[in-house]
């Protein structure tokens, strides 16, 4: 059988290397979770040595932070300045709707990892907690927007609203992690219409 990468470039064959690990990383954390994974697995689920993973990553874990900054990128940007503070707010939930259809191994590996972050002795546990962090200050900060803009009703008390958001977004990620068929895409649809009728203008 001819190897995959005959004919392409050094560039081309690190590029599909690095896309072929960190592929295999989210499906094993899907399966057993980031911690029980190990660069051995990772490698051969890629269908390389575990030199290669030390090759393009140096450690472990270093595949995990790829992840999660393409996670982050994709799911959590800045707010857009052109946008008014509710579709800021709401923009959340889009995003991960976009997640969902175009990468949903992506977004349920991450969804393991930031549950398996619960643990207080997860080496997850400051990484995603600071990714939780960052996004909660994006709500506050849209929904601050939205008030000065007239589109998030001017009497809501912000820190509550901004613990409603979250949770519910995390709400909705556990049960479609755990539970068979259940459909996150109407969930968020059902979000969405009930944030914007809560705390919409």
């Amino acid at each position: 059988m001819p190897s995959p990468t005959r004919g392409l470039t050094q560039p081309e064959r690190v590029e599909l290397s690095t896309r072929r690990l960190v592929s295999a990383a989210a499906e094993l954390i899907v399966e057993k979770g980031w911690e029980a994974s190990t660069a051995a697995e990772i490698g051969r689920r890629a269908g390389y040595s575990r030199a290669m993973v030390h090759a393009r990553f140096g450690t472990k874990d270093a595949i995990l932070h790829a992840l999660l900054d393409e996670y982050v990128k994709r799911l959590n940007p800045d707010p857009d300045p052109g946008t008014n503070g509710l579709a800021q707010v709401l923009a959340h939930f889009d995003r991960i709707e976009d997640l969902h259809t175009q990468d949903p191994d992506l977004l349920r590996a991450m969804f393991v990892a930031t549950f398996e972050a619960a643990k207080t002795t997860s080496p997850l546990r400051e990484n995603v907690r600071t990714q939780l962090e960052g996004g909660a200050a994006k709500v506050q900060v849209g929904l601050r927007n939205g008030m000065q803009d007239g589109s998030i009703r001017s009497d809501i008390d912000i820190e509550p609203a901004v613990h409603d958001i979250t949770a519910a977004v995390f709400g909705m990620a556990f049960q479609w992690v755990v539970v068979p068929g259940h459909d996150l895409e109407r969930e968020l649809h059902q979000t969405r219409a009930r944030i914007t009728r809560d705390y919409g203008a």
